[in-house]
């Protein structure tokens, strides 16, 4: 009980700090766009193969039900509604998770460990300023714009599914999708939202793992490795608050 009290209110500290380093001056462009590159353009491939595979398999999914029920004009809605809701953002978030959340722990865990963030403070550097928040605001950027590629490249997979492999006319995909839903746009945006929060929450956790790295070699590690479990676990937390509060 004393740990998770400490635990507790390091955390509530953290915070504080960052949420005061806001009055430090403005971000560096080159900064912004190293962080961007790191958590966004290194993430895209991952994201892409992701979207291909699930679109298809999503696609291959509900064909086989809606062909049952004589539905299958209804193919598009219906993977459409499942993706860019629920899947799109909830496995990007994942992927990042994975994929950004570890890097950034290992590397803010290797800068305490080298004393490197001690040194910004004897030179007046706020470290919060200087190397938090670009990574930060790089995740809360990028993770929108990922779950939108994941989306198109998903949802052009589940065409190619039902198009070309089992020659459903492209008009007929297309049009319930496009027309027959006056939730088409909103799905996306919503989606977005959801980005917003799992890029920020996994952004703060993964720093928050780093600046407070224990001491030793198995300490980067075991930072790297809380940031995704405690990363993967709050998307899927706020997936479901967030579903409560949208929809």
């Amino acid at each position: 009980m004393f740990n998770l009290l400490r635990v507790l209110e390091q955390f509530l500290r953290f915070i504080g700090c960052l949420l005061l380093a806001l009055q430090y001056g403005r971000l560096l462009p080159r900064q912004m766009i190293s962080q961007l590159h790191i958590a966004g353009v290194s993430s895209l491939v991952l994201i892409c193969i992701s979207a291909l595979f699930i679109g298809l398999v999503f696609a291959f999914q509900m064909y086989i039900v809606l062909e049952g029920f004589g539905s299958l004009p209804q193919l598009s809605q219906v993977v459409a509604f499942g993706l860019f809701r629920e899947l799109s953002p909830v496995v990007t978030g994942l992927l990042v998770a994975g994929r950004v959340g570890s890097t950034l722990a290992a590397e803010l865990g290797q800068m305490k460990q080298a004393e490197q963030i001690d040194s910004l403070l004897m030179w007046g550097i706020n470290s919060y300023a200087y190397l938090m928040w670009p990574r930060l605001l790089a995740l809360l950027i990028v993770t929108p714009i990922l779950v939108l590629a994941f989306d198109a490249i998903s949802i052009y997979a589940a065409w190619f599914y039902a198009v070309t492999l089992h020659g459903m006319e492209s008009q007929i995909f297309w049009t319930p999708l496009v027309f027959g839903s006056i939730y088409f746009e909103v799905d996306v945006l919503y989606g977005m939202y959801k980005a917003v929060f799992f890029g920020g929450w996994i952004g703060v956790m993964s720093l928050y793992q780093g600046a407070f790295v224990e001491r030793g070699s198995s300490g980067i590690a075991k930072a790297s490795t809380q940031a995704v479990v405690l990363s993967s676990a709050g998307v899927l937390m706020l997936d479901y608050v967030l579903s409560q509060f949208l929809y």
